[in-house]
């Protein structure tokens, strides 16, 4: 496979040649987990004081050659290792984060936040604080978020909302997409499948596969605490009967105590399968070309199926999935990617006309 060539600048100066390897990591692991600022972190040569042209929030944009796909981030520290002698061997690592990484920064206080969609209301509260050039892609949400008077950052105020909302959050290039719970089906298909050798034209071969079963996803009772109306519990009292209490407390900023009960009730009974599969994926430049996967993150397809057989079993099983975050490590001998997601089944709600789940055949069920 053609190997996978980066170019990094800084500013619009190009850099690529003082960086021996880098990380990157953007999303999240699990559905559980908070949205995080994403980061960058760069080793570059430092024996003639390369590192001293960078300084706080320097634009560094990483970019994929021959596609699209490009990021940008802002450096935050640098930490010089000093070799003795001549120096000859110095380095310096290069840490910097993403938007999602500034949002954690701005902080606002007493900032009045009007009642609107968990979406609506962080673009009208935040997008006028990012930085220049840099915005909020948005579609509708299906909750509502009460008014608030609220003092903190806009990271933590964005968590909170689309806790909520229970919708997707993806950083790409220069924007902060916040997606609605009922737009997740139309993040597909990315017409990716991950699978153990890349044998068609949308299949990726990933080197290592872990399925994730009977973990911290499965629920059987959840509380919901809103910031004024009442606390709600839902409880699956098959799954207390069956495998005793599991259960999970999320504070949200539901308006109503409808939607904070329906937020609870949702949440059980989507977790209510503790077989239910998560994926960890590990895939490189090495055995893929890669333009599959950078088109997919651009155009934000992150519905991917996962192809996988287990260990004595000759059946070939499907998942559809969606990516929840990923990481990738790059040195001068590769690309390595890892890829998390989580079932498909715990963001959407079941609709009788889905792309993805099917429609409904009215020709044996009518009203």
């Amino acid at each position: 496979m053609t190997q996978q060539i980066w170019t990094i600048t800084r500013g619009a100066t190009i850099v690529t040649d003082e960086v021996m390897s880098f990380t990157y990591s953007t999303g999240r692991q699990t559905q559980f987990d908070s949205w995080a600022p994403g980061s960058l972190i760069l080793t570059i040569r430092n024996e003639s004081g390369q590192a001293n042209d960078y300084n706080l929030n320097d634009t560094i944009i990483l970019t994929a050659d021959d596609s699209g796909f490009y990021q940008w981030h802002y450096v935050q520290e640098v930490f010089f290792n000093d070799m003795p002698g001549t120096g000859a061997s110095s380095t310096a690592t290069i840490i910097c984060t993403d938007l999602l990484g500034r949002l954690g920064r701005i902080q606002v206080f007493e900032e009045l936040l009007a009642t609107d969609d968990c979406i609506e209301q962080i673009r009208g509260g935040f997008e006028a604080l990012l930085p220049t050039g840099t915005n909020f892609a948005t579609s509708t949400a299906d909750s509502q978020a009460e008014a608030a008077t609220y003092t903190g950052t806009g990271l933590n105020r964005l968590n909170l909302n689309m806790t909520t909302e229970q919708g997707w959050v993806g950083v790409n290039a220069e924007i902060i997409a916040l997606i609605g719970r009922g737009a997740m089906d139309n993040l597909l298909p990315a017409t990716i499948t991950f699978a153990r050798t890349a044998s068609g034209i949308y299949q990726m071969g990933y080197s290592d596969i872990k399925r994730i079963a009977l973990g911290s996803n499965y629920l059987n009772t959840c509380t919901v605490t809103p910031p004024t109306v009442a606390t709600q519990n839902a409880t699956d009292t098959a799954g207390v009967s069956t495998y005793g209490t599991y259960g999970a407390e999320f504070s949200t900023v539901d308006n109503t105590t409808e939607q904070a009960l329906g937020f609870a009730q949702w949440q059980v009974f989507s977790r209510d399968d503790p077989d239910e599969l998560s994926f960890q994926i590990s895939l490189s430049d090495t055995a893929n070309n890669l333009q599959q996967f950078w088109n997919a993150i651009i155009q934000q397809y992150v519905v991917v199926d996962v192809s996988y057989k287990k260990p004595g079993d000759a059946t070939t099983y499907t998942s559809t999935q969606i990516i929840q975050g990923w990481s990738m490590s790059v040195s001068p001998a590769a690309t390595n990617i890892e890829v998390f997601t989580s079932p498909l089944t715990y963001t959407n709600f079941f609709t009788l006309d889905s792309a993805t789940f099917g429609v409904l055949n009215t020709s044996r069920l009518g009203w």
